[in-house]
Parts: C-alpha cells; sequence; structure tokens
C-alpha cells in the first residue's frame, strides 16, 4: 500500500495565512519541509481521504492524476477538509478521458449532504452523475473495490459524527488514519482489537506543546495511544506511528522530528510518501 501525504498541515496550513510569529515567518523563509497545506492523504492512486481546498494544486505539484481517484472518504465537513466545488468538474468538456468516470464518496451526513448540494446545484447533468454518495456512521464498513474500509467516532466537533478511517487493502495491509480527534474512545479499541495495523496516523495538531487537547492531540496524547495500541498487540515493532494535521507555532519540523523520533514515532511533510 503506497500512501501519499499530500497535506500535512491544520486548517490555517503553516504557515498561517495571516500569521507573523516566529515559526511562520521561518517557515515563509526556509520553505521546503516547513509548509505545510492542509491535511489529506492519497491511498495507492485510486482512494482520496478527505479534498481539502489544495487537491487540484497538490494533484499538479506531485504529478497525481486525479481521475484515477474512484473513492474519496470524507472525516468531516470542516472547509479545510471538503472543499465539494472541486466535484463540479467531474466528466463533460471539464473532465475528459477520466479513469474513473463515477467517484464514490463517503461521510457523514453533513459531509454527504455538502457534496450532493454541488451536484444539485450544477447546472450539467454529466457533474450530477459522475459522483455518487453514501452516508457513514461509527462502525460502519464498506467494500470500496480491493479495500475494505471501516468509520470509527472521532472526538472532534459535537455537531456532526466525525470519522476516522480504517482501510485494509487486498494484501491484508491496515492502516488507521485518526485526524482531527482528540483521544481515542474505548470503543474504537474495542473495535482494533485483533487488528495488526501497519501504519497509524494521528492528528498532530498541538505538536509537542504540553497542553491537552480535547478535539485535536499533540506528541504526548499520540505517545498514549501508541503505547495502548503495542500493549494490545495491534502493531508491533515494524508497525509506523506518523504525526499529521500540524499547526503552526509548534516548533518547525526538525524541532518536531526530534521531539517525536524520542517517541518512536516520526512527522509526516507534504509530499511524504509511505510504503507498507
Amino acid at each position: 500500500m503506497r500512501i501519499t501525504f499530500l497535506g500535512t498541515g491544520a486548517s490555517e496550513g503553516v504557515p498561517g495565512i495571516f500569521c507573523q510569529c516566529e515559526d511562520c515567518k521561518t517557515a515563509r523563509k526556509l520553505g521546503g519541509r516547513e509548509l505545510r497545506s492542509r491535511s489529506q492523504i492519497l491511498v495507492n492512486q485510486d482512494l482520496l481521504v478527505d479534498m481539502g481546498p489544495e487537491t487540484y494544486w497538490k494533484s499538479v505539484l506531485y504529478g497525481i492524476w486525479l481521475s484515477r481517484v474512484k473513492y474519496l472518504f470524507v472525516t468531516h465537513s470542516h472547509c479545510d477538509h471538503l472543499d465539494e466545488r472541486f466535484l463540479g468538474f467531474r466528466g463533460g468538456w471539464f473532465g475528459k478521458d477520466m479513469a474513473e468516470p463515477v467517484l464514490y464518496g463517503y461521510g457523514n451526513e453533513k459531509a454527504v449532504e455538502q457534496m450532493a448540494r454541488r451536484l444539485e446545484d450544477s447546472q450539467f447533468d454529466f457533474v450530477k452523475t459522475a459522483s455518487h454518495f453514501q452516508t457513514l456512521h461509527s462502525f460502519d464498513q464498506v467494500q470500496a473495490g480491493s479495500y475494505e474500509v471501516t468509520a470509527l467516532p472521532a472526538i472532534h466537533n459535537p455537531k456532526e459524527e466525525c470519522l476516522l478511517y480504517l482501510i485494509k487493502d487486498h494484501e491484508g495491509k491496515e492502516i488507521f488514519y485518526a485526524t482531527d480527534t482528540g483521544r481515542l474512545t474505548e470503543e474504537t479499541y474495542q473495535h482494533l482489537e485483533g487488528h495488526h495495523l501497519d501504519c497509524v496516523i494521528l492528528d498532530c495538531t498541538l505538536g509537542n506543546k504540553p497542553d491537552v487537547g480535547i478535539s485535536h492531540m499533540g506528541l504526548k496524547e499520540n505517545k498514549v495511544i501508541k503505547d495502548r495500541l503495542e500493549a494490545m498487540g495491534v502493531t508491533d515493532r515494524r508497525g509506523r506511528y506518523v504525526c499529521t494535521h500540524i499547526s503552526h507555532g509548534t516548533g518547525g519540523f526538525e524541532y518536531l522530528s526530534g521531539a517525536a523520533a524520542a517517541y518512536g514515532m516520526e512527522v509526516a511533510y507534504d509530499g511524504m510518501v509511505l510504503e507498507v
């Protein structure tokens, strides 16, 4: 399974769009791995988790053909994770010779409602038929082609049922994508019992700050999850723990990478590719 991190930042990006703190000024100066667009991943070539505002530009930057994406899983409806306007350009004269003429989108009730409204508002019939959506709730499992995907509960926004995703491919490789959440629920740990995760991708909005997150996490909360999953036997020494969804003002890539390494974890950066 190939995982491409199209974005690894929190909602404001790094540097923050209007911010002039020292970390943001340094990020603008150094560029490279200090720059973070809004978080999303691409699994292989055909499964996208979240479709935020940089989706178009990142596809150009990293040479990704979005017409190959057949499955879209949305964690929640916040604008840094879902920009449904892109759906209006699938097919017809907007998108010729599509590799996958139909996109199958999944998400909570609010996310599906936003995506469906975009199609309804289109004047083009080909846009209306180019995407189909299914509402998911916590612990729902769907078969998306060769992928088995389970939605798990996130602790994030009480106004909607935010979701995390457990993704298993046809070779039995499993990844757990858990961004925009506080610590995992007991029900989530119970569901993960007996699984073998090759990669765990965790929200690290707070970086290495001492703050305790409720709807987001930092390295300390990530370490709590890592310790528990290892104790359960859900991951072993080969399992990778990757921190993403990182906010500005957290000290920069090198600092965070060193702090994460001390916990046996690694920090993702925009454009990072993992093979698991």
